[in-house]
């Protein structure tokens, strides 16, 4: 039973036109009517106008309070929110003032912890919450409200009800063991079991793109020295970013930012120019460059086809694709300016980049495309490492459960697995969890969310 009233700032911190700070718990109601003086009736859903006052009763400021009555409020809870004018001094004297009047400051991700624990929200739903609250693109906003929304909850608590009437029919059997009863056909449950098995399987293959939305797609810049590559980082962000030279190898270490492009957040990287050197710095670019192309989705191979002939160029692609097989390529011949009217017959198929906008943006929409290409097909996207890593101890468990059926194993030992299924899928909407876990999760959210 939570007993405590907390207090946090949820907006932030700084000079803005508005400080919101919410209340949530048993004591929130009473503790703002001692502090917020209005002729209002309190009535919940309906914002006030009043004086807020200090602990001691001198005013502070004049603004707006509105009560969410408990359980129909985002923690479950009684919760106040006062929206006051937005000078840091005022939501540091008026935060004092709610300490002051018996409420307690707020953990990181407390009041989501809080709508977690009434069940205004599972586990991968308050999750979503902080992702929500990260996006960086709409892509990911997208993402994180459909998990919000419950799309991910959905799909679990199917899987989880259909793993579960398996397993009740094994554990069943476990009551009749001595009647050697059968309740169900081996090979219906196999088949059942298999469509299960392939649902977790797609759900567990869409991790890596939905984990590159999330978090950014991994874009890297490769090629020979002065093929382009850090002039084109600079154009994609249109900032002069990277220092640009004629002078080969002037880009020793990778350059990394982020930029957006469409609904998609990336990561674009720079990396040193890849050629024989004897210089050892130079030497350790490259291998730097090698290791950046193993974490990219996206690998754009920048190619001079003045200075390097196509035989090269296809070597260098054969060679990317060693390095990471399941990058997406996408070839560019660059310099186009210094060889018009030319055909470059023989080349890999490329994209040819010059000067001009219009060059720049037909590059960008494959690079669109190409994302778009490389989405897994399903309406549910995996995009949380702890999600992915549960999916796959659960796959281990339903490969053993599959292992014991087709060897006619016993009922035991099939019914022990599939607990284990149903605890792994279970734990990514906090249905099976422990309380560190929940510290672990909500520690990285903002204070007053």
């Amino acid at each position: 039973m939570i007993s405590t009233t907390i207090a946090a700032l949820a907006t932030a911190r700084g000079l803005g036109a508005l400080n919101v700070i919410r209340l949530s718990g048993p004591d929130a109601l009473a503790i703002a009517q001692r502090l917020f003086a209005t002729r209002s009736p309190w009535v919940p859903r309906k914002a006030l106008l009043g004086r807020f006052n200090r602990a001691d009763g001198s005013e502070l400021d004049h603004g707006l309070a509105t009560w969410f009555q408990g359980p129909a409020s985002f923690t479950g809870e009684d919760v106040v929110e006062f929206g006051l004018h937005g000078a840091p001094y005022i939501a540091e004297e008026a935060m004092h003032s709610l300490l002051q009047a018996g409420a307690t400051l707020a953990l990181p991700g407390e009041f989501t912890q809080r709508a977690f624990a009434h069940g205004k929200l599972d586990l991968a739903q308050a999750e979503a919450v902080g992702d929500l609250i990260a996006a960086e693109s709409r892509a990911g906003h997208e993402l994180a409200l459909k998990q919000l929304k419950g799309s991910v909850s959905r799909k679990l608590q199917d899987l989880r009800q259909q793993l579960t009437d398996f397993a009740g029919l094994i554990e069943l059997e476990l009551d009749f063991v001595d009647e050697d009863v059968e309740f169900a056909q081996r090979d219906q449950l196999l088949d059942v079991l298999q469509r299960i098995t392939t649902e977790c399987e797609r759900m567990f293959a869409s991790f890596r793109q939905g984990q590159a939305i999330r978090e950014g797609i991994p874009l890297v810049l490769l090629g020979a020295p002065n093929a382009g590559k850090s002039t084109l980082l600079n154009r994609l962000l249109r900032d002069d970013r990277a220092l640009v030279s004629a002078v080969p190898g002037t880009t020793r270490d990778s350059v990394e930012e982020r930029f957006r492009l469409g609904p998609f957040a990336f990561r674009l990287i720079d990396t040193a120019g890849i050629r024989a050197t004897h210089d050892e710095v130079e030497q350790m670019g490259i291998q730097r460059s090698w290791a950046k192309l193993r974490e990219a989705h996206i690998a754009v191979i920048l190619v001079d086809p003045m200075a390097s002939t196509a035989r090269e160029a296809h070597e260098l692609v054969e060679r990317v694709r060693q390095e990471n097989p399941e990058a997406e390529l996408l070839v560019v011949l660059t310099k186009r300016d210094l060889w018009p009217g030319q055909r470059m017959d023989g080349f890999p198929e490329h994209v040819e980049l010059g000067p001009h906008e219009d060059d720049l943006a037909e590059l960008e929409s494959r690079l669109l495309a190409t994302v778009n290409r490389a989405e897994p097909e399903g309406d549910v996207l995996i995009a949380n490492t702890r999600h992915a890593e549960a999916l796959r101890l659960s796959l281990e468990a339903l490969g053993r459960v599959q292992e014991q059926l087709q060897a006619q194993a016993s009922g035991e030992l099939v019914a022990y697995d599939l607990r284990e299924a149903l605890r792994h899928l279970g734990s990514i909407t906090g249905e099976i969890t422990a309380d560190d876990l929940l510290g672990s999760i909500f520690s990285s959210f903002c204070i007053g969310k």
